[in-house]
């Protein structure tokens, strides 16, 4: 016989194995020849991400590079349209953040997390954007992944410009 408990630990896992199998992933990259070090220094802090990617105006963060910081993310768009991220773990050139509230018409996703980190590559550098999301609004996962994928094909073009400069 079956136990109830076991039951539904079992139906728990199984919807917890298909939502993730039901993620959609995005990574992008680009080579630099600037050394990690100096493109870490553009980008590494959770507040400046506005003076790399492009369309963002601002993104204070209530406590810095510290993890449970939020940020918020005020657009270049008509009606200043946000996005409010909180940081979820910091490591050496690198940290993960989720995004806890947008309009999925700004941006299609729901259940996003996200990790960008910088690493040495000759002598140069290679800046890793990636991450995992459901669609949101009614957008089909190719839809929510063209978004996703602009969005950070945006940032790393421009932080390789930056960054050569």
């Amino acid at each position: 016989m079956i136990r109830p408990l076991t039951l539904a630990a079992s139906a728990v896992l199984f919807a917890v194995s298909v939502q993730a199998a039901m993620a959609v992933e995005v990574t992008e990259t680009v080579t630099t020849t600037a050394p990690p070090a100096k493109v870490w220094g553009m980008i590494g802090k959770f507040d400046a991400i506005a003076n790399w990617l492009p369309g963002a105006e601002s993104s204070p963060a209530d406590k810095g590079d510290t993890v449970g910081s939020v940020r918020v993310i005020t657009l270049k768009a008509p009606g200043s349209p946000t996005v409010t991220e909180r940081l979820t773990a910091s490591m050496p050139m690198g940290y993960s953040y989720a995004i806890t509230q947008v309009d999925p018409k700004v941006l299609p996703v729901a259940a996003y997390t996200s990790t960008i980190s910088v690493a040495p590559s000759g002598t140069g550098s290679v800046v890793t954007w990636q991450g995992s999301f459901q669609p949101a609004g009614g957008a089909t996962d190719a839809a929510a992944n063209t978004a996703v994928t602009g969005l950070y094909r945006a940032g790393l073009d421009n932080i390789k410009a930056m960054a050569e400069r």
